[in-house]
């Protein structure tokens, strides 16, 4: 029986060095590309926008659509989605819109914990990691992810490190600590990663109160002290056990602060084995989504 070429349609929304999940999600689609296959991005509405477009069942392509001329990433039309093209949505879409034949869920973050989810009987689950994943639906999703380290983010060892900066992004629910309602606290969110970069090296404390996003990473590798707020795990344990990349150079809450410490100088290690571990799960997805739809 001869296999079928296959397409993959990756919708994500415009690119920007300050989206973790754009990132991924054009990320997937140029390494697809550099692995051989045939990969195409599609544009997804803004954030804002997304949810009144699936009301009104429109998946348009939005305006000043924007892909990193450093990425493969070629973008898709109606006519790049048939019988062979296998679309891969992110967990924030609800249901089908493009009415593919064969479909992949991403799940980039928990399922229900911000917005509401709707997926179809035989869709195929993939996950960013064991945060995002829900083992009752999907029954354990496969790990997908495409970690980089941004090299912006390095130590400068600058001396007088002073003040503190934070970043609320999906931790906007959590009650606010006294240290970052100081009047002197700056807030990184929306900033470039030069902006923050540059904040880092000048601040002695990072306070994240997103506890998944990648910045408390870039804030340890800088030599800044990383604290996340905790919220969503019982204890340190717990949010290692499904946010691996915690386990190096980051506070779990203001009690852990020595861990921080003693282990921020084995963090650049562990990113850059999980950046090939990375392509490694990018190539389990490509060996499983054609042994399924193929």
């Amino acid at each position: 029986m001869i296999k079928r070429t296959l397409t993959y349609v990756v919708t994500a929304p415009t690119y920007s060095a300050s989206n973790g999940g754009a990132i991924f999600q054009h990320g997937l689609v140029d390494a697809l590309n550099q692995m051989g296959e045939r990969a195409l991005v599609w544009p997804q509405p803004p954030h804002r926008k997304l949810f009144l477009k699936q009301r009104m069942h429109r998946f348009m392509n939005p305006p000043e659509y924007k892909t990193s001329p450093d990425l493969n990433t070629p973008i898709a039309t109606r006519r790049d989605v048939g019988p062979d093209t296998i679309v891969v949505y992110p967990e924030i879409i609800l249901g089908n819109p493009l009415k593919a034949k064969n479909v992949v869920r991403w799940l980039l973050y928990p399922p229900g914990v911000l917005h509401p989810y709707e997926f179809g009987p035989d869709e195929m689950f993939f996950a960013a990691g064991p945060m995002s994943d829900l083992p009752e639906v999907t029954g354990g999703a496969e790990e997908l992810y495409l970690w980089k380290i941004n090299r912006a983010y390095r130590n400068e060892n600058r001396p007088n490190r002073d003040g503190v900066c934070y970043m609320v992004r999906k931790g906007h629910a959590k009650p606010r600590i006294p240290e970052t309602e100081a009047p002197d606290a700056i807030q990184i969110d929306k900033k470039s990663q030069e902006e923050i970069a540059e904040i880092f090296n000048q601040s002695k404390v990072l306070y994240a109160y997103d506890e998944a996003t990648m910045y408390s990473q870039f804030a340890a590798l800088t030599g800044c002290l990383s604290i996340v707020i905790p919220g969503m795990h019982k204890s340190r344990a717990d949010w290692v056990a499904s946010h691996e990349l915690g386990r190096y150079g980051v506070a779990y809450g203001l009690d852990d602060l020595q861990h921080a410490r003693d282990t921020q100088h084995l963090l650049a290690d562990m990113l850059a084995e999980k950046e090939i571990k990375s392509l490694e799960t990018v190539e389990r997805f490509v060996e499983l989504t054609k042994r399924r739809f193929a």
